[in-house]
Order: structure tokens, then C-alpha cells, then sequence
């Protein structure tokens, strides 16, 4: 059996995942190819008989980059697929992604999801309830989930096809999902470009890193955040603060989110805690609230690739 992980992964959640599926994969194959998202070929997937494709949520679903991969997939029909994700509140990433792989033609075999560090968007609070994962338990059960993927591929292959998992449920998106990612939340009202601080080309770093390869320095007037996911990754990795944040907008937007933390989130992750999912490793009453992340990491970079916070 020929398999192999596909990942996105921005700030280092889902490649410790990833890894650890991985190592649990390969356990039983003896050998599975480990691929970062960016370099993998969509049109050539159909060497693989078992693909795992992972990816951080955002705005609780996969991320563009992931959706526009899966979308020019080609020759995957009767492929077996599993999905994997890391979260910091975890709502519909499977009822999203697994139709769109099924329209691709592959056969889904299961899904798992884990928490990660709160090292997303700038107003996320510091510390978060999450912070702290993906600790070594999940990374034991994630192990123990790629050897699992592969045991259960083979049995299906074999023809015991009461292994395959049903659909998802599909549930409705709630309203303030809406208003609030393409409103207050909207990362490009929050911020502008001053290119006289701009290192570029010597600094490509947003560039690079912009899952949705919304930004090209090289043109006149520069194209920044267009288009863009609100992920704030760039305004992070900027060594010299070229990305200007208006900070009555970002508190705001750290406003709202602390809103829907206590009015939505708080009560799915005690429910989660309660049903053994969810290890809180930060007390509920210790969630910085007050101190979202851009007032704590307010030089610049925030985040350093590869190695995290300054």
C-alpha cells in the first residue's frame, strides 16, 4: 500500500500532528510520504492508494489554500482519504471538507481533530484555553489514529466496506458567522501597508507565507491582502512593522471575539472537557481576556518562522 500525508500547517500545530500520524502510518506500511501542501501535486495523487490530508481551522473550516488543492485533484476516484485538523474551537471543518474530497471521488475512511496553541489572529486572548497543545497525549493518539487509517484501508480494500464511516452531519452555519468574519473581524480593515518600512524584495516574507497568495510587492500600487483570509499571518512574520495595525479596529475585533468566546465557545469546550476531549491546560478563569495577543507581542516580528514567539 503506497500512502502519504499531505499538511498545511501555519504556525506548527498540525506538522506536530502530522508527524506523529505519520510515524503511526508508517508502523504498518513500512514506508509513507510526507508531503507539505505547497509542494504537493494535485495531479498526481492517484499513485497513492491512502491519502491523508490535514490542515489548521480557519474561521472554522479548512483554510482556502487546502480547498482550492482539493479542488484540482484529478484521477483520485476509489482512492480511500482521511482528514485531520488542528483547532482551537472546532465546529465544521468535517461537514466541509469531506464532501468536497468526495467529490473528487475518493472514498473517506475517517477524521480526527486535536487542539492546538492559540497562535492564531492577533486578537485571539493570551494565554487561551488551548495553549499547551498538542501536548504528548495527543501526539500519542494521533499515532495511534495513522496506524489505524492504514489498518482500516486495508480491511476495505479487502471488501469489508462496513468500515467506512457515515457522512457528517451537516449543520447550519450560525449568523453571527457571517457578520462577524466579513465585518469587524476583516483583517484588511484593520491594517494598511506602509512600504516605506518594507524591506522588499530583500524581505519576501509575506509574500511567501500568504496562504491565499494575496500579496505581490512587485507591482505599482502593491496588491496586500487581496485576497485574504484574516489569519493575521503576515502581520505577524513582518520584521519591521510595514503591516500597520489601526489598533481601535483590532480592539474591536478582540471585543467581539471575547463576546463570542463567553457567549458560544466557553460552553463547547467545557462539553468537550466534560465527554474527555478536550485537557485544558490553562484554567478557564486564567483565559487573558484583556491581554489579546497584539497588545502582548506588540514588536515586531510577533511570530519567527520556524522557531515561534520572539
Amino acid at each position: 500500500m503506497k500512502s502519504a500525508i499531505i499538511y498545511y500547517s501555519q504556525t506548527g500545530n498540525t506538522e506536530k500532528i502530522a508527524k506523529a500520524i505519520h510515524t503511526g502510518m508508517t508502523q504498518i506500511t513500512g514506508d509513507c510520504d510526507f508531503i507539505k501542501l505547497g509542494d504537493a501535486n494535485p495531479l498526481r495523487l492517484y499513485e497513492y492508494d491512502l491519502i491523508g490530508i490535514g490542515s489548521p481551522v480557519f474561521h472554522f473550516v479548512e483554510p482556502p489554500n487546502v480547498k482550492a488543492f482539493i479542488s484540482n485533484m484529478r484521477s483520485v476516484g476509489g482512492k480511500h482519504a482521511f482528514v485531520f485538523c488542528t483547532h482551537c474551537t472546532h465546529w465544521f471543518f468535517e461537514q466541509s471538507i469531506i464532501p468536497r474530497l468526495k467529490r473528487r471521488g475518493l472514498v473517506i475512511i475517517g477524521s480526527a481533530d486535536w487542539y492546538g496553541c492559540g497562535n492564531g489572529p492577533l486578537m485571539t486572548p493570551s494565554p487561551y484555553f488551548t495553549d499547551g497543545h498538542p501536548d504528548e497525549i495527543d501526539l500519542n493518539e494521533a499515532e495511534a489514529f495513522g496506524k489505524e487509517m492504514v489498518i482500516r484501508s486495508q480491511k476495505i480494500y479487502a471488501g469489508d466496506m462496513s468500515l467506512i464511516p457515515p457522512d457528517p452531519e451537516q449543520k447550519p452555519y450560525p449568523e453571527w458567522h457571517k457578520e462577524d468574519f466579513t465585518e469587524i473581524l476583516n483583517w484588511p480593515k484593520m491594517v494598511k501597508l506602509n512600504m516605506e518600512k518594507c524591506l522588499y524584495p530583500a524581505c519576501r516574507l509575506c509574500v511567501d507565507n500568504c496562504p491565499m497568495k494575496g500579496i505581490d510587492l512587485s507591482v505599482k500600487p502593491p496588491i496586500f491582502a487581496s485576497p485574504c483570509t484574516s489569519c493575521h499571518f503576515c502581520g505577524q512574520i513582518c520584521p519591521t512593522g510595514a503591516i500597520e495595525i489601526d489598533t481601535s479596529r483590532i480592539q474591536a475585533a478582540s471585543d467581539l471575539l471575547s463576546l463570542r468566546i463567553r457567549e458560544v465557545f466557553l460552553d463547547n469546550l467545557k462539553s468537550n472537557e466534560e465527554k474527555g476531549h478536550f485537557r485544558p491546560h490553562v484554567r478557564f478563569e486564567d483565559v487573558g481576556y484583556d491581554t489579546p495577543l497584539w497588545k502582548i507581542y506588540n514588536g515586531n516580528p510577533k511570530w519567527i518562522i520556524g522557531k515561534g514567539r520572539p
